[in-house]
């Protein structure tokens, strides 16, 4: 279960005064059970490049230049993770105390792996393979700080979980980013074969070596976005699917099999308003298929997925190209996001095929601007 201090959602309606937005927020990060201070604690907009740390008082300013949703992360080694969803729509300075809880961690019955043992070994070949991925950017990426990963293993379950006390720091030569990655929850179930993970992001853009690389680097991240989860959002918000190249099929599971739809689906009759003028809702039954046609399959998803494994039910037309598919966990009925491919619920839905290949190793952040 996540450990969350706080988890809210906090309008900010602003007054413009300038043409060239800027939203500062800032405050201090406290001891919830002392009331001291907590320096150098991290404080960032998960999934995006804005971060900082607090000075040695506790304090912070951070800053960004896009409205929308937010969610403010604070984390201090051995404290539970304070997130808070900020909703920016205009320009203001804002105050923002958080007070983080001491973390109690309670592992009951199951053993903790030891770390470099022939288990731990294992279960770390596994973990990089769910939480990075198979694409050629997960070749590129090296996780820098290995042994702040532990595991444990619940017999009872059948379950693999993993976590790590501090950010987990990926460097990822592919993309031109340097992560942190704040586990939350980790597990894979051998039973069902189903894998879960869930936790909050900071980027930090690379320094090139030369413009060549840099090119390569706004290259690869383009690429990245396009085809993505985040891009298919971003798309449906804006109304721009059929023209970004995407197809949306409906699809349920019958007695032997599931049955496609083989007409399109227009989402622009299923969307509908959110919490805000700022976010739409997404409600559907059963299955999404979603096929992308500007990009076809890379030779590593060709290796790595048994080809009859992709879906008995696409279409021989749809060969070749990237699918996948989305459904709805159980008792949620919608999905709601915003223009930026922001998700407010990231795990009220499952993700397979093409976007359950790629993992963190092939994300941008929610701010990444494509070329136009």
């Amino acid at each position: 279960m996540l450990r969350h201090t706080l988890k809210a959602l906090v309008f900010i309606l602003f007054f413009p005064v300038c043409l060239q937005a800027q939203y500062t927020i800032r405050g201090v990060v406290t001891d919830a059970e002392t009331g001291e201070t907590l320096p150098f604690a991290n404080v960032f907009f998960a999934e995006t490049t804005y971060g900082v740390s607090t000075d040695s008082e506790g304090r912070y300013v951070l800053n960004v230049t896009d409205p929308g949703t937010y969610d403010l992360i604070a984390r201090f080694v051995g404290y539970q993770t304070y997130a808070i969803s900020i909703r920016i729509s205009e320009e203001r300075d804002l105050r923002l105390d958080m007070a983080l809880k001491p973390e109690e961690v309670n592992l009951g019955s199951v053993v903790v792996t030891a770390k470099k043992d022939k288990d731990w070994e294992r279960y770390m070949v596994i973990f990089k393979e769910l939480f990075l991925g198979y694409s050629a950017n997960a070749a590129k990426c090296k996780i820098l700080n290995e042994q702040a990963i532990d595991f444990y293993f619940d017999k009872k379950s059948n379950t693999l979980y993993a976590f790590a006390e501090e950010a987990i720091k990926v460097e990822n030569k592919g993309l031109g980013y340097m992560l942190e990655y704040y586990l939350e929850d980790f597990s894979m179930n051998y039973s069902s074969m189903l894998s879960l993970y869930y936790g909050y992001t900071v980027f930090t853009e690379m320094k090139p070596r030369s413009k060549r690389q840099l090119r390569r680097w706004e290259e690869n991240r383009e690429i990245a976005y396009k085809g993505s989860l985040q891009h298919f959002f971003a798309s449906a918000f804006k109304g721009r699917l059929e023209e970004e190249g995407y197809i949306i099929q409906e699809a349920k599971d019958i007695k032997g099999g599931r049955v496609l739809n083989p007409n399109p689906m227009d989402l622009s009759g299923v969307l509908r308003q959110g919490q805000s003028q700022l976010s739409v809702q997404l409600p559907f039954e059963n299955y999404l298929y979603v096929t992308y046609t500007r990009e076809g399959q890379s030779e590593e998803f060709r290796q790595f997925n048994n080809p009859s494994g992709l879906s008995l039910s696409v279409s021989a037309t749809r060969v070749g190209e990237q699918v996948s598919w989305i459904s709805l966990v159980e008792g949620k009925k919608a999905i709601e996001f915003e223009s930026s491919g922001y998700v407010y619920d990231p795990i009220s839905f499952i993700t397979q095929g093409y976007w359950g290949f790629e993992k963190v190793a092939d994300m941008v952040p929610i701010n990444y601007k494509p070329r136009q």
